[in-house]
């Protein structure tokens, strides 16, 4: 089989479109997003929220990281908040660490894209001995 077969390509999802954003999105989905001042970084879905909230409307994580310098778990949560369904979410960034959480804004969100979901292990194992337990 060729890597082609095996690619997975994100959906792309409209970024000035708050509203069909937080529809279009579930806790544990994963995208794909780039701001005005970060490069493409894929994240986990960890929160949606109404446009109307006035809480953050996507709450997104990065996976945790050590950092080298002093050995220290570091993980990353991106607040999106937009004030109208039809401007650009706002990013900010909070680095979390055992002792502090720094905030910055990274800009605007430009783009965002939907990874399809996967099956998984989970699921693969129940087909498995669901099959073997019909032969």
């Amino acid at each position: 089989m060729s890597t082609h077969e095996h690619s997975i390509i994100p959906k792309p999802l409209n970024p000035r479109d708050a509203d069909s954003l937080v529809q279009q999105l579930s806790p544990s989905d994963r995208v794909r997003i780039t701001t005005t001042e970060l490069p493409r970084t894929i994240l986990t879905v960890r929160e949606v929220h109404p446009i109307t909230s006035q809480i953050p409307q996507l709450v997104l994580t990065a996976p945790p990281m050590t950092t080298t310098a002093q050995d220290d778990i570091q993980q990353a949560t991106f607040h999106c908040t937009t004030s109208h369904a039809d401007s650009p979410m706002t990013v900010l960034e909070y680095t979390h660490t055992a002792t502090d959480t720094t905030p910055r804004c990274i800009g605007s969100l430009t783009t965002i894209a939907h990874f399809p979901r996967l099956s998984t292990p989970t699921e693969d194992t129940a087909a498995t001995a669901e099959v073997a337990a019909n032969e």
